[in-house]
């Protein structure tokens, strides 16, 4: 399922805060962030590894900033989701 995020990992600028770019890892986000069985813990885990960042590399890595950044967003709008989904 993560693999909807390989597109967005190949662009050499994706660990920035360009708009372009968060805006490919929102479009990629939207394709499987209301599957049941999606976690954005996984998710991170599947870019560190997809990315070759080990947990020990993290300080001071930007890569991994932008990883927890991207965490935070997507555990953010899935949570929207749940909160406004009609179960």
């Amino acid at each position: 399922m993560y693999q909807a995020f390989d597109n967005f990992l190949a662009v050499d600028t994706w660990h920035t805060t360009h708009p372009l770019d968060e805006k490919r890892f929102f479009r990629a986000l939207d394709r499987i962030v209301r599957e049941s069985a999606f976690n954005a813990d996984a998710m991170a885990s599947y870019m560190r590894e997809k990315v070759g960042i080990s947990p020990n590399e993290e300080k001071d890595d930007s890569r991994a900033e932008a990883i927890d950044r991207y965490t935070s967003a997507a555990w953010a709008v899935r949570g929207y989701l749940d909160a406004t989904s009609e179960r």
